[in-house]
């Protein structure tokens, strides 16, 4: 009687020398080696571009499925590694043939047994991790010589410059310039405060395919997204992390990790490698960025993930304070009966715990809130009095430190001068006595120690700081409440939000009914550390902490405008 197989075949994505035979021409051996063992090959199962090292594969599974339902008896296959690269998938591939009796031929080898099965399973393996080692093994030896490894990148274009001595192509980077001027532009748009999503919309609405324009597959092809732009900074991951627009070309940043999945498939994660193992070059023809611009990026990068870092541990939730606010006092608006935040829904303001009856604080116009918040901000709280008696509190506070410190001073003057001498005694001891014990070499390398700690704290403690504003502070004031609405109608609108936002600890929103909010009590908390800021940047002075030293006072004490001191709260006003 005529037995009845099938045939499964596969070749992998990762195979470019093309060590593995085709589908096709697995198939046609199949037939070959059915119709000289007289077999009856009545279909043929293949996976094109799929990796054994997963079952993961619609054509396997179909192929066990078939036999699983006793359509075949036999199943040939050109060589175990094409059912497979992985011990543990095998080991189930063959307890599942012969749970359904069904026997394995090879065209390499013929029918296999069990033994046989084992070996070959092992092989198979070691022959993927040999593959991936040398391969690997390649690109580094590549990227040493400064080929260019890895895909494409917006901004760059492969250029083939000759051969090398094994005959393979020796290539390197060229810049694209009208790619090179889009990537300028998002690096632009971000340092000016343009959210993510913001540029991804204005990007998309002109119509410029995204990096994946050309790709097809799980991609959206042409559509810009957040994770294009931004990616994983510690990876290099994202348009906004490449260091090749800085000049700087990284390989083996990464290695990617196959972590196992319930179904004997995988994922694949990145995983970031010891720095000694990077391969950098560094190539100035090859920077699009310019130094500056790539800095402000990365702080702006910075305080978000800040922001986002601190709302998390408020909320525990990831998310949360990864978005900017849609509005200038987007979570910062409290209700005076409940203590609960307002949020913002069709123009107006309204209590978290309103909408369920828990608090009858009535809503309140997101216009007369915004507007009294500002008149607040410039009327009260930004003005030359307000700042300057702040200034004169602040001062008192430092001199109170610095006293404290001045007494340490004396304390660790002391200490030092006693530790010397102590050290002075012992070492002349050991000069004058051949036999001095050797506690005593070893007590005075002690004291030196502590008598390096000690000018170490020395050299450390602060200096006095005097709080001093400007000769024409009030100018510099007026200026700033007076711009204080333009900064929030120019181009540069973010960045203000900002900065003005930042001035606001909270606004608390008293119980009522008007509905209006024209007759409503509203408290105002400012932070008078941020109006010096503000209004000194807003004047064109340099702020102490963009400084590069401190302004000179008498002697020799320093002094600052910008002084952050601990101890005070935020100033309060009724609006």
């Amino acid at each position: 009687m005529t037995q009845i197989a099938i045939a499964y075949g596969r070749k992998s994505f990762d195979d470019p020398e093309n060590r593995t035979s085709s589908v096709a021409d697995q198939e046609m051996f199949a037939h070959a080696y059915a119709q000289s063992h007289g077999f009856k090959l009545v279909q043929f199962f293949g996976d094109n571009g799929i990796t054994g090292a997963t079952m993961v594969r619609p054509g396997l599974q179909q192929a066990l499925a078939f036999l699983e339902a006793g359509k075949a008896s036999i199943l040939i296959i050109e060589d175990v590694d094409r059912l497979g690269r992985d011990q543990e998938h095998l080991a189930f591939i063959r307890k599942r043939l012969t749970a359904f009796n069904v026997a394995l031929h090879t065209v390499v080898a013929g029918k296999i047994d069990d033994l046989t099965f084992s070996f070959k399973s092992i092989i198979s393996e070691q022959q993927r991790a040999r593959i991936a080692h040398t391969t690997r093994r390649g690109l580094r030896a590549k990227a040493t010589r400064g080929g260019v490894t890895g895909g494409k990148t917006l901004g760059y274009k492969r250029q083939t410059t000759g051969l090398q001595a094994d005959g393979s192509p020796q290539d390197c980077l060229e810049i694209v310039p009208e790619e090179a001027q889009l990537v300028h532009r998002i690096f632009e748009l971000y340092a000016s405060g343009k959210s993510l999503k913001a540029i991804c919309k204005i990007l998309n609405n002109e119509g410029i395919p995204s990096p994946r324009a050309r790709e097809t597959g799980k991609y959206n092809g042409g559509h810009w997204g957040p994770t294009t732009l931004s990616g994983d900074p510690a990876m290099g991951e994202g348009i906004l992390n490449n260091e090749s627009y800085i000049g700087r070309r990284i390989f083996n940043r990464r290695t990617w990790v196959e972590i196992p999945t319930d179904d004997r498939g995988f994922k694949r994660i990145p995983r970031l490698n010891p720095k000694e193992l990077w391969v950098i070059n560094e190539d100035e023809n090859l920077r699009i960025i310019e130094q500056d611009l790539w800095d402000s990026v990365k702080r702006q990068q910075a305080e978000a993930r800040e922001i986002r870092d601190r709302q998390f541990n408020k909320t525990g939730n990831p998310l949360s304070g990864a978005k900017r606010a849609q509005h200038l006092l987007s979570g910062l608006v409290v209700c005076g009966g409940c203590g609960e935040n307002f949020v913002s829904a069709g123009g107006r303001w309204r209590c978290k715990r309103s909408q369920g009856g828990a608090c009858d604080n009535a809503s309140i116009s997101g216009k007369e809130l915004e507007q009294r918040a500002l008149s607040g901000l410039q009327d009260r709280l930004l003005t030359p009095e307000i700042i300057a008696r702040f200034a004169g509190h602040l001062q008192k506070e430092l001199d109170a430190q610095h006293r404290a410190s001045h007494g340490r001073r004396d304390e660790l003057t002391a200490a030092l001068r006693d530790t010397k001498n102590r050290s002075v005694k012992i070492l002349k001891r050991i000069e004058e006595d051949d036999d001095a014990p050797r506690s005593l070499t070893t007590r005075l390398k002690e004291l030196e120690a502590e008598a390096e700690r000690l000018e170490y704290e020395l050299a450390h403690l602060p200096e006095r700081t005097i709080v001093r504003l400007p000769a024409n502070y009030e100018q510099f004031y007026r200026k700033a409440v007076t711009d204080l609405t333009a900064h929030l109608e120019s181009e540069h609108a973010s960045a203000s939000r900002k900065t003005i936002r930042a001035m606001i600890d909270k606004v608390v929103v008293g119980v009522g009914n008007s509905r209006g909010g024209k007759k409503r009590a509203l408290q105002l908390q400012g932070d008078l550390y941020r109006m010096l800021d503000f209004a000194h940047c807003s004047a064109g002075t340099r702020s102490a902490k963009h400084s590069d030293k401190d302004i000179k006072g008498n002697g020799e004490e320093s002094g600052t405008p910008l002084v952050a001191g601990a101890g005070f709260e935020p100033a309060t006003f009724r609006l």
